[in-house]
């Protein structure tokens, strides 16, 4: 259960308040880059440790003296699930994501982009001709991220609506036999969506992966990689814009410089996605071997979780740790670092810089219906339950 352990602690201590790290983790943060969450008693004992330094979070998620399997403990420990590229360690994970990779090119994003700007376009009408107070993590942080996503991975239409709400369900309901049912009817249709891609392969992400690697790619990796690229995507981009639209609600004069001055921002999404790391820590990653990371001895077997919250916080420490839009090119981890790096990211951002503009100029006066109501956060990583806005 070392990992595991690890793995749970690593979710309580990021509860946030509102945007920012809750005080187990400033507490963390204060004892340095690398503190110890846990250290088994025993001669031979393994030490679980938080990497918060963002040079250190670098350093273990680009290292390859790290894996990024679960080696010990824990019920999936040594069992790796076809197509799950977050727990590959090459020459596996370097296989895999090549084929997986190739849909992901700059003319494929750049010939997609309008189809995303024509959802983005389609899901404020609807929330404009509804009127307001909106709730908008249902009307449009998930209509936009699942939409783009089914639509990238050549899901039906048809289909979106029943696929999206078993995504949502196995991630949110609280009784853990719906998840669990949820979660089922989830991976039975995406099994069904590759064993169809595979008899006819589309001009969709996994037409191509097929059309191009069919041969090298096993069925049980393409189911894998289906879910993994939907369950990852359609979540992430979802609690993205839900936490970017409150974000603009509580920062209206920095979004009023993105909407009239663009030109002066250039580096506004990097600065969105640093402030608000929607995905707040990394699985643990277990030391292949002695290494020093930072000035901390890490042993053979020892498993580092990173927190990417608080690395691109120690980033700009206090009192410069606040939101601003107007900060020139701020390095973060939102996507990760090293041959984990987000693979979505380029399909991501291109949804991110469609959405956010064009919220901030559909709705310039943007508010919270009720201003004295706080806004509920669901466990990590990074959930607003419910945004109730009006305008």
């Amino acid at each position: 259960m070392f990992e595991e352990n690890n793995a749970n602690r690593g979710t309580e201590i990021h509860r946030r308040e509102r945007f920012d790290p809750g005080p187990e983790l400033r507490s963390l943060m204060a004892e340095g880059p690398m503190s110890v969450l846990e250290a088994e008693e025993c001669p031979a004992g393994r030490t679980g440790w938080l990497a918060t330094g963002y040079d250190e979070t670098r350093q273990v998620l680009g290292s390859d003296k790290f894996s990024a399997k679960l080696l010990f403990g824990g019920t999936a420990a040594g069992r790796i699930w076809p197509g799950f590229l977050g727990q590959y360690d090459p020459p596996e994970h370097t296989r895999l994501r090549r084929m997986v990779a190739s849909a992901f090119t700059f003319r494929r994003m750049r010939d997609f982009r309008p189809q995303v700007e024509l959802i983005v376009k389609a899901t404020l009408d609807d929330i404009e001709a509804t009127g307001g107070p909106v709730d908008f993590v249902p009307r449009f942080a998930w209509p936009i991220a699942t939409t783009v996503i089914c639509d990238f991975l050549g899901i039906p239409r048809d289909d979106q609506a029943d696929l999206s709400r078993a995504l949502h369900a196995s991630r949110s309901e609280r009784s853990g036999k719906r998840r669990v049912a949820a979660g089922n009817k989830f991976w039975t249709y995406m099994g069904q969506v590759a064993a169809q891609t595979r008899r006819d392969p589309g001009d969709d992400m996994f037409g191509a992966v097929v059309r191009e690697h069919g041969d090298d790619i096993t069925d049980a990796e393409l189911l894998g990689v289906a879910a993994f690229v939907m369950g990852a995507s359609g979540d992430q981009v979802a609690r993205f814009l839900a936490a970017g639209a409150w974000l603009m609600v509580e920062h209206p004069e920095q979004f009023a410089v993105l909407r009239d001055e663009p030109d002066s921002v250039p580096d506004w999404l990097n600065e969105v996605a640093r402030y608000l790391t929607s995905d707040e820590k990394t699985t643990p990653r277990v030391a292949l071997e002695d290494v020093y990371v930072g000035d901390q001895l890490v042993k053979a077997g020892d498993a580092v979780t990173c927190s990417l919250l608080a690395s691109n916080r120690r980033k700009f420490p206090d009192p410069e740790d606040r939101f601003d839009i107007t900060r020139e090119k701020p390095a973060h981890v939102t996507f990760g670092h090293g041959i984990h790096h987000c693979l979505g990211r380029p399909l991501a951002e291109m949804v991110f810089r469609a959405a956010i503009p064009a919220l901030a100029h559909r709705f310039p006066k943007l508010r919270l219906a009720e201003p004295g109501r706080e806004i509920k956060l669901g466990p990590p990583p990074f959930d607003v339950e419910a945004l109730s806005l009006d305008w």
